[in-house]
């Protein structure tokens, strides 16, 4: 009897301390170890921070001198605008109110962008989630984006990103980029230094036509591509990567995706 009663005293001292200190963990199991400051949790385990944060997970291991829990298995962890991150191993710094996963992590945003990464820092204080790990992008368009990292900008729904990166369309035309902003909020991608490949075999003359378009920068929303001061040619590659015989210049060029025509040449 004496033994249970002291067991419920450390429980009812731990959960009311991580209250004190803004921080609710719940789980099926609990087991305390006094000497260490170090708690274990696990089973349905549900963690609710001060500023609307909720992880859940099968085990986490609270160090409460530290202020830090290591989580394992199942992990999802929910912002207070619904963006979702999935893994199987996270950290989290509750001095700094970061999130860090460990290996492969799948984040389902607001939005309904799908991210594939490794790493990933979720850092609430600055609503901020980022890698610098390779990511693709999944959006709903059917676009798929391959990047050499990524922030996301949580309040504005805005990913940036700088190196390589590439889009592939559903109608598999490719769109490379030396950096990007995506705004997932109003479904628009601006980039710069663009070199697109148009794959379309609607808009070849023949099979020997390689349609690309070079840009300063783009803009893609749902209807249209705005390149602008862009060159354009269907000419095949040549050796030595020589320019093409037959191009055309303009400062703007508009491909409208509802259109077999694909250039409408602006501002010669």
């Amino acid at each position: 009897m004496k033994n249970k009663l002291l067991l419920f005293f450390l429980f009812f001292s731990i959960i009311t301390s991580l209250k004190a200190e803004n921080l609710n963990i719940e789980s099926k199991i609990i087991s305390i170890d006094k000497n260490s400051s170090k708690s274990i949790f696990e089973n349905d385990v549900l963690i609710k921070t001060e500023n609307g944060y909720e992880i859940k997970s099968d085990y986490a291991e609270y160090n409460k001198k530290k202020k830090y829990i290591i989580l394992k298995k199942n992990v999802i962890a929910k912002d207070i605008k619904n963006n979702l991150i999935q893994t199987e191993f996270a950290e989290y710094d509750e001095n700094k109110k970061i999130l860090k996963s460990k290996g492969f992590t799948k984040i389902i945003t607001s939005e309904k962008y799908i991210i594939e990464s490794e790493d990933i820092i979720f850092d609430n204080s600055k609503n901020l989630i980022q890698s610098e790990k390779k990511t693709k992008i999944f959006d709903q368009d059917n676009n798929i984006i391959f990047l050499d990292n990524f922030k996301y900008q949580i309040e504005s729904d805005i990913f940036k990103s700088v190196g390589f990166i590439e889009i592939e369309d559903k109608m598999k035309n490719s769109y490379k980029f030396s950096q990007i902003y995506i705004d997932t909020k109003n479904k628009e991608i601006f980039g710069t230094d663009i070199k697109a490949f148009i794959n379309q075999n609607d808009f070849k003359i023949n099979d020997r036509n390689k349609p690309r378009v070079f840009s300063n920068s783009i803009k893609i929303d749902n209807d249209n591509n705005t390149f602008n001061k862009s060159i354009f040619t269907l000419c095949d590659y040549r050796k030595n990567d020589k320019c093409p015989p037959w191009s055309i210049q303009a400062k703007k060029m508009l491909h409208n995706k509802k259109k077999k025509l694909y250039i409408t040449i602006m501002q010669l």
